[in-house]
């Protein structure tokens, strides 16, 4: 019951994350321009890691959770968010959206929606983060985040994070090659584990 329980909470904090407004712990630091969205190449060319876990709830209820602020723990390896601000106008979630991401560690990032799609069935959710000053991120060009979510039963969701990176230019074989098996596989891929995980410490919502 117990394990339960804190899926179901993953799921209602986890579209929270994704579907948020601005948050007062967020500001532009000094001389910030905001930049040009990257060109995305496809996909399956990106270095990825995706990570699923299934939330014993139907779909409609992990989507009604949309409007908590975007706050994420830091883990050994990688900085938290401590807040966003928002970049364009209306609330993020609808593509072309733009936020400003603050993270724990003073540095910050772009993220910009690229899709999202929702049925009775199944929501996609895409977007890219770029413009990192976290030096974590120093190899990185870009990041396309994307959250698929299906209903394989009536009381069952299965959610899906996967994140696929693009590398900056120039970058030796051996550089790719830690990156790959350092970088991604190991800190990211954890710091994408340890949120998927954690418990908020609020309770969740009953379902109606």
């Amino acid at each position: 019951m117990r394990t339960f329980e804190y899926r179901f909470h993953f799921a209602m904090t986890l579209f929270g994350l994704l579907l948020n407004g601005q948050s007062l712990a967020c500001e532009p630091p000094a001389g910030f321009v905001n930049p040009p969205r990257p060109e995305i190449a496809p996909l399956e060319q990106l270095m990825s890691h995706a990570e699923q876990r299934e939330i014993p709830q139907p779909l409609a209820v992990v989507l009604q959770s949309a409007n908590r602020p975007l706050r994420i723990d830091p883990t050994k390896d990688l900085p938290g968010v401590s807040g966003t601000f928002r970049l364009s106008d209306g609330p993020y979630g609808s593509v072309g959206a733009r936020r400003l991401v603050c993270l724990t560690d003073g540095s910050t990032s772009v993220e910009e929606v690229l899709n999202t799609d929702s049925n009775s069935e199944s929501s996609r959710f895409r977007y890219v983060v770029w413009n990192h000053t976290n030096p974590k991120f120093r190899n990185v060009a870009y990041a396309v985040g994307e959250f698929v979510r299906t209903q394989p039963a009536p009381d069952r969701t299965t959610v899906t994070w996967t994140y696929r990176f693009a590398l900056k230019s120039g970058l030796s074989i051996e550089e790719k090659s830690r990156f790959q098996k350092i970088f991604l596989e190991q800190e990211f891929a954890g710091w994408m584990r340890t949120q998927m995980d954690r418990a908020p410490s609020v309770p969740a919502p009953k379902a109606p």
